[in-house]
C-alpha cells in the first residue's frame, strides 16, 4: 500500500444567528391587584379573568382555561382573556389549540399583531420556515416598526439561504435600533455568505463594539480572517472572544485551528487540549489533537487521540480517516484499511478513493 498523505482537522463554523431571545414563560398578563379598563367588559368577566390569571400563576392550567373561556363567554370582545387563553394552551402544551386561538384573535381584531408573531415562532419550532415568514410578514403588515418582527423574518430568510432578503430585514432592524448588536452580527454573516467580505468585517466589528459581553462576533470575525489566511488578525479576534469568556470552548478550538494553519503547531496543541478540559466529551477537539500530532509525525499519539474521538462520537468520519493514516505509517495495514472503510462509509470521499486504489478490498477479504 502507498502511504497516505493527507489528514483532516475540523473547524467549528461559528457564525450562528443570534436568534431573538425570547421568554420561555408564556406571557400571561397577571391581573391580580390590577384595575382593568372596564370599557365594554362586564364585572363578572373581569372576575373570571382575574381568577384565571391566578390559576395560571399556580400552574393550574385546566382551571385557568375554564376561567378565561368563562370571561370570553360573558364579554366576547375581552381581548386580554382571548390572549391569555392562547398562552395558557401553550403552557399546557396544547399547541394546536394555541395556534387556533391566536388565529382567532387576528380574525376578531384586525389591529392586533403579536399573535402573528407567536404563530411565527410556533412555525419555527416545526421547521416551517416559509410559514414562519408568512406570519412575520402579516405581523409587519399590522405594525411596521417592531424590531423583532423583521429580525425573526430575517433569520428565516437566512436559513433558507436567501441572503439578500435577510440583509434587507436585518438592515431594517438596524434602522429601528442602531445599537442592536445581534442584527449587525447576523447581517455580517449574511454578507459573508453573499461574498461581501468587507461589509461582513464591518458588521462583525460593529457588533463586537456594541456588545462587549458576548464573544460571538469576535468568533465570527476570527473565522472570517482565518478563511482569508490573515492568521494574526484571526488569532487576535479569538483572543478577545476568550478574554470575554474563558470557558468558550469553541473559541479555543477555532483559535487552535488558526494557529495550526499558521504553522504554530505547539500552541495549537495547547488550545485543543484546553478544549478537552472545558468540554471532555467534545470529539472534535480529540480529532484535532490527533491532526496536530500527525503533523509532528507522532503516529502513536494520532492513534490514541483519534480513538478517543471515536469513543466520543462513533460517527466522526474524520477521526477514522486520521487513524487510518497513522496506522498506515505504523505499518498496521489491516487496521488502516478497516478505518478507511468506516471513514468512507461515513462520507469521507478521500477515504473511499484510498480504499479502492490501495488494495484494501483484497486485504480485508483475506
Amino acid at each position: 500500500m502507498r502511504n497516505l498523505q493527507s489528514y483532516l482537522l475540523l473547524f467549528c463554523c461559528f457564525f450562528w444567528l443570534s436568534a431573538y431571545s425570547q421568554d420561555d414563560k408564556p406571557k400571561v398578563v397577571v391581573a391580580k391587584n390590577v384595575i382593568i379598563d372596564s370599557s365594554g367588559i362586564e364585572p363578572e368577566a373581569q372576575e373570571a379573568y382575574n381568577e384565571g390569571t391566578l390559576a395560571f400563576e399556580y400552574k393550574n392550567y385546566s382551571k385557568a382555561i375554564s376561567d378565561f373561556k368563562r370571561a370570553i363567554e360573558i364579554s366576547p370582545t375581552f381581548l386580554q382573556a382571548h390572549t391569555n387563553l392562547a398562552y395558557t394552551y401553550l403552557a399546557d402544551n396544547k399547541i394546536e389549540l394555541a395556534e387556533k386561538q391566536f388565529l382567532h384573535i387576528t380574525a376578531v381584531n384586525d389591529t392586533v399583531h403579536s399573535p402573528f408573531f407567536e404563530l411565527g415562532t410556533l412555525a419555527e419550532l416545526k421547521d416551517s420556515m416559509e410559514l414562519a415568514i408568512n406570519y412575520y410578514t402579516k405581523a409587519i403588515g399590522r405594525k411596521k416598526n417592531e424590531r423583532k418582527y423583521y429580525y425573526q423574518r430575517g433569520i428565516q430568510y437566512f436559513k433558507l439561504a436567501q441572503y439578500d432578503k435577510a440583509i434587507e430585514d436585518f438592515s431594517k432592524v438596524i434602522l429601528i435600533d442602531n445599537r442592536f448588536a445581534d442584527a449587525y452580527n447576523d447581517r455580517g454573516s449574511a454578507y459573508k455568505l453573499n461574498g461581501n467580505i468587507d461589509k461582513a468585517i464591518e458588521d462583525y466589528s460593529r457588533a463586537a463594539d456594541l456588545d462587549k459581553k458576548s464573544g460571538i462576533a469576535y468568533n465570527n470575525l476570527g473565522s472570517l480572517y482565518r478563511e482569508q489566511k490573515d492568521y494574526d488578525r484571526a488569532i487576535k479576534a479569538y483572543d478577545k472572544a476568550i478574554l470575554i469568556d474563558q470557558n468558550n470552548f469553541l473559541a479555543w478550538n477555532n483559535r487552535g485551528y488558526a494557529k495550526f494553519d499558521s504553522g504554530n503547531h505547539q500552541d495549537a496543541l495547547s488550545d485543543f487540549k484546553r478544549v478537552n478540559l472545558l468540554k471532555p466529551d467534545y470529539a472534535m477537539a480529540y480529532n484535532n489533537i490527533a491532526g496536530v500530532y500527525m503533523e509532528m509525525e507522532n503516529y502513536e499519539q494520532v492513534v490514541a487521540f483519534s480513538t478517543k474521538a471515536i469513543e466520543k462520537d462513533e460517527n466522526l468520519g474524520a477521526a477514522y480517516y486520521n487513524r487510518a493514516i497513522a496506522n498506515e505509517m505504523l505499518r498496521n495495514e489491516f487496521e488502516s484499511c478497516q478505518d478507511l472503510y468506516k471513514a468512507a462509509d461515513l462520507g469521507i470521499r478521500i477515504a473511499e478513493e484510498y480504499y479502492t486504489t490501495n488494495g484494501c478490498e483484497h486485504l480485508i477479504k483475506k
